[in-house]
């Protein structure tokens, strides 16, 4: 073969240079990108594998879907809303409002969808991140911001003879809309934050619903009405009215954190309401027994619903209170050995909260990924900056879930001071930059002394807050006022720099 009939290979594209590259386009990415725009750094790219945005309310629309947290505190400060309909707002609203603010701040322009990224390394010779996506096409930039937050990737599991059921089978958080309950004979597996939604939605439409439910958990009543049209008049005429209310909202939650950290307090001031959610509507002595959780609330995510018990109690719902031990072609098999015969299973079984996929992903200086570095432990400094990883803010990440505010607070917090320090990075030129080994095991072991003061703890109950150490990896255990002011002043003197 001569050597002007050997193929030729295709060039790989040159890689696109950009600032900062974002993953993620739900509020956490949102918020990154409009605060770096506000302070001038316009150079930056946001990838999401969703088909629109809002990151988990884009992936996840399952029926009975909505915030768990009162609305006003759902959201972002700096883009009040004064249209929502509830005063906890549905899936769809809070999806709009997302997207709604992409478009407010001008940063649609930034954001690539149906984009999902396979590899994220750094380059050490270059100082800068190398990111590819799974369509080819190739991104290098100097800072590089984590932001898909910890419920996305639906957690799928696998039971014996799953494979030979010839009915239906899907995830809640990947639900199939195609698929019509109605008359039907359905499992649903798992008793968490999706199923107490999406199961009082659907059981009015089936015949049979065999709920399971190994380990009970705590629901709390839900203050959710509509909101009266007068008050969304009065927000949109007087925009500091809205804001006064959201803070003060907040701010009357801070005095509950003493509250998390004294267990027997916790229990005496939150578990009677707990039991009266069930008295309510459980009439039955036996079940309401078998309903009552063993663990203090909090230890696992504290849930809200004024339908859940109700809908147990409805005669086409039988409720197993046992785990599920294995899958027949017609049915599912309790561990006591009883078969259930179904037409659809639903497994509201979580999502890969301890292990997202984006850990396996990320890549650090010594080409080890997050996973790798952190062998089920994970550990960083104020929930962001990670040591042997240069130039990346991981939003979200371990131990930045305060106890009083919200997912979106914490995302704006974070923005705040991730936009500061990349600021920071630009104004000096700075080539690289990381969190010093230090600063990062100081914060950890400081808050490690309170976190030992709360609920959270494998002598107390199972949780994903928990990691494979027994650690809680999700809670930061001081007030708001406390952390947003650390996330307001950023100390260059915690980074090596050069």
């Amino acid at each position: 073969m001569t050597a002007s009939s050997k193929a030729v290979r295709p060039k790989k594209p040159s890689p696109q240079t950009v600032d900062v590259l974002i993953i993620g386009a739900g509020p956490s990415g949102l918020s990154a990108c409009i605060k770096l725009k506000a302070l001038g750094i316009t150079n930056t790219v946001i990838l999401d594998l969703a088909s629109r945005i809002g990151g988990t309310w884009a992936l996840n629309d399952y029926p009975g879907l909505r915030c768990d947290v009162p609305s006003e505190m759902y959201s972002l400060g700096f883009a009040p809303n004064p249209n929502w309909s509830r005063t906890y707002a549905p899936q769809a609203e809070i999806q709009k409002y997302l997207e709604d603010v992409a478009h407010q701040f001008e940063i649609v322009n930034h954001i690539r969808l149906n984009t999902e990224v396979n590899d994220a390394h750094w380059d050490s010779k270059a100082e800068r991140w190398q990111i590819t996506t799974t369509a080819g096409d190739a991104y290098s930039a100097k800072i590089l911001v984590s932001a898909t937050g910890f419920i996305g990737e639906a957690k799928m599991p696998s039971f014996p003879g799953q494979d030979s059921f010839k009915g239906t089978i899907f995830h809640s958080g990947m639900w199939n809309h195609e698929h019509d309950l109605t008359g039907e004979r359905v499992a649903v597996i798992g008793s968490g934050a999706s199923a107490i939604q999406f199961l009082p939605a659907i059981q009015p439409k089936v015949k049979t619903l065999i709920s399971f439910q190994r380990t009970p958990s705590w629901v709390l009543p839900k203050p959710d009405f509509a909101m009266p049209k007068v008050v969304s008049q009065i927000f949109k005429k007087i925009p500091t009215v809205q804001k006064l209310v959201r803070e003060t909202a907040l701010l009357g939650l801070e005095p509950s954190l003493p509250i998390f950290m004294r267990e027997r307090v916790l229990r005496a001031a939150t578990h009677p309401i707990g039991l009266y959610n069930i008295r309510r509507s459980i009439t039955d002595p036996g079940m309401r027994e078998k309903l009552t959780p063993d663990h203090t609330l909090g230890c696992k995510r504290p849930m809200f619903s004024n339908e859940w018990y109700a809908a147990l109690a409805k005669p086409n719902v039988h409720v197993v209170f046992q785990g599920l031990s294995h899958i027949t072609e017609t049915g599912v098999v309790a561990d006591n050995g009883r078969e259930y015969p179904v037409d659809t299973i639903i497994f509201g079984t979580g999502y890969a909260v301890a292990e997202p996929a984006i850990y396996r992903i990320i890549k650090g200086a010594d080409g080890r990924t997050l996973s790798e570095v952190w062998q089920g432990q994970p550990r960083a400094y104020q929930g962001m900056a990670i040591h042997g990883f240069p130039n990346m803010f991981m939003m979200l990440g371990p131990n930045s879930n305060n106890v009083q505010g919200s997912v979106m607070w914490t995302a704006e917090q974070q923005a705040v001071y991730i936009s500061k320090a990349i600021k920071a990075i630009h104004d000096a030129e700075i080539q690289r930059i990381e969190v010093k080994k230090n600063v990062q095991d100081d914060f950890n072991t400081r808050i490690d002394k309170l976190l030992e003061r709360m609920p959270i703890r494998p002598d107390v109950c199972k949780s994903y807050y928990l990691d494979d150490a027994g650690r809680n990896h999700f809670v930061w255990p001081e007030y708001g006022v406390v952390i947003k002011h650390k996330l307001h002043h950023v100390q260059l003197a915690d980074y090596d720099v050069k």
